[in-house]
């Protein structure tokens, strides 16, 4: 039985046109307890059209008359998974203040406003490049955030780029991610197990396994599970790699939360 999924798009994303009552359709038929709707809300990247402009009071709204529509049958969480970049910190969060949110997810998807899936980042940068300032960014990211729960996908750099742009250069920027780790626990801030990985065929989920063993052997504890879902169908998807994964190292529980506070529940 799956508990949650706590990384889901909707109609209100600018990659998404899924339906939310697909969404809880197929959310109930997997017997969750509890789902994240987490829309993007984005800021200052070169070429973001107006698609990419969440609505946030509207956006607020339908979630909120959804939680409550379907109150008895799962509790549906507002959330949102905001693109930070160092400069936009003002400017993110006083737009998250506004609204009365469950669940941030902060991720790193545009490096000095470029997004990382366009490609332009790859044409100056070869690989080792490319993941050093990815990485140095996220550190300055999650030293200057302070309203997130969990940091999403947070080695997906290897998504873009093509075949020399995969695999992690994890030992190489151990230093650097070792500072991002300390700094999220010292924070009280979470990381996503984001299964999406194994549907853009890297055949892992974010982060690989060897930081999120680092992450618990430094004292992390709070962790989500998402998929990452812009159509209901991968709702859920390869959940149970990540709990069997999560039980094999001692990890006992993943997070919900309510009211940005973490609520620990058990993996069946």
């Amino acid at each position: 039985m799956l508990i949650n999924d706590y990384h889901i798009h909707s109609e209100f994303s600018g990659d998404s046109n899924e339906k939310l009552d697909k969404i809880v359709k197929k959310a109930l038929e997997l017997g969750m307890e509890d789902i994240a709707i987490t829309d993007h809300l984005e800021y200052d990247i070169i070429g973001m059209t107006d698609r990419w402009k969440l609505k946030l009071d509207k956006y607020a709204k339908t979630i909120l008359e959804y939680k409550e529509k379907y109150k008895d049958k799962i509790d549906i969480k507002l959330g949102v998974e905001i693109g930070i970049q160092p400069h936009t910190r003002e400017y993110l969060e006083k737009e998250v203040e506004k609204y009365p949110f469950d669940f941030i997810i902060a991720s790193t998807h545009a490096l000095d406003r470029h997004d990382i899936a366009m490609g332009e980042l790859q044409k100056h940068r070869n690989k080792d490049q490319l993941q050093k300032y990815y990485f140095e960014t996220v550190l300055k990211n999650v030293q200057d955030y302070n309203n997130f729960s969990v940091y999403g996908h947070i080695d997906f750099i290897t998504r873009y780029g093509g075949e020399q742009y995969r695999g992690l250069n994890y030992k190489e920027n151990l230093d650097v991610i070792d500072e991002i780790l300390k700094t999220l626990i010292s924070k009280n801030k979470g990381l996503e197990i984001n299964t999406s990985g194994y549907r853009y065929q890297e055949n892992r989920f974010y982060p690989c396994t060897d930081l999120l063993k680092r992450y618990f052997e430094l004292g992390g504890e709070i962790i989500t599970i998402g998929s990452d879902s812009h159509v209901s169908e991968y709702i859920g998807k390869d959940f149970d790699i990540a709990y069997d994964f999560l039980k094999s190292i001692g990890v006992k529980y993943i997070c919900s939360f309510d009211k940005l506070n973490p609520v620990f529940k058990t993996i069946k």
